[in-house]
């Protein structure tokens, strides 16, 4: 699901935001610290949750989501304040939750449990999607090889099961497949077909993309060597062979990293 966390305090929105992606690890969250323009992002992309503070300069938490609410009204808002007056306000906008500060992760838990609007089932659950990682890089879909136009498609695949479900600019992609920012064009036939690959194979859930980023999502969809090694490295490094992702040279780091660890770890 996509998450709008919104607070004028940056310490607070990304303690919450570490709260979501800790119990749901799919999330995508963006975090915002100015009301009035997370409100113009909010009225351009959908978004399924948003946590909102509500004692905010220039648009309080409750006038953001009366805003919001007649554009997409099946949001689901759940305000995070020290404040429990405006509670009667929060649920005439039938809110989903309201979390007193300081929030914890199973006030947070709770809160994504029961949603008042629930998102459909992705369909991508229904397909098996294997991801190997050690060795050379390789995605394989109901046990058969995803065959991509380009062979710089499948690297791109690579580099965002690498990043494990963190948003990537287009700057931060490029600058890592050809060390530079000079192949924006390139680049968006890529991102299409990447997208229209796994989209004709009824995998397109698991790319997540908007304007000047991309990221995987629904990653309890995919069974990833390298997912189960990060997970639990005693036990994942029995699934190692001696390299990660040997075609591509900016994975040589966590390669480093994994051998270090395989011979420190008992």
């Amino acid at each position: 699901m996509k998450y709008i966390v919104l607070d004028d305090e940056i310490i607070a929105a990304n303690y919450l935001a570490e709260l979501i992606k800790e119990n749901d690890e799919g999330a995508a969250v963006t975090v915002l610290n100015n009301p009035v323009k997370a409100l113009e992002i909010a009225f351009k992309e959908k978004f399924d949750v948003c946590f909102i503070d509500i004692q905010m300069p220039g648009l309080n938490g409750i006038e953001f989501a009366d805003k919001l609410k007649s554009v997409y009204p099946k949001t689901n808002f759940i305000f995070v304040t020290g404040y429990s007056e405006y509670m009667r306000n929060a649920f005439e906008l039938d809110a989903s939750g309201y979390i007193m500060k300081p929030a914890n992760s199973k006030q947070v838990k709770h809160a994504i449990e029961n949603l008042r609007y629930t998102k459909d089932i992705p369909k991508v659950k229904s397909h098996k999607i294997k991801v190997i990682c050690f060795g050379n890089f390789d995605v394989l879909i109901d046990d058969e090889p995803v065959k991509f136009k380009f062979d710089k498609t499948k690297e791109l695949m690579a580099f965002l099961v690498h990043k494990k479900g963190a948003r990537c600019t287009n700057k931060e992609v490029m600058a890592t497949l050809w060390e530079d920012e000079g192949h924006s064009s390139y680049y968006r036939m890529l991102k299409k077909d990447l997208q229209d690959t796994l989209g004709n194979l009824k995998c397109g859930e698991i790319i997540y993309s908007e304007r000047g980023s991309i990221g995987l999502t629904h990653l309890e969809c995919i069974d990833c060597d390298y997912f189960k090694w990060i997970e639990n490295r005693k036990e994942g490094r029995k699934l190692y062979h001696g390299e990660y992702m040997a075609q591509y040279s900016w994975a040589e780091e966590i390669n480093a990293l994994i051998e270090l660890e395989k011979y420190s770890l008992v």
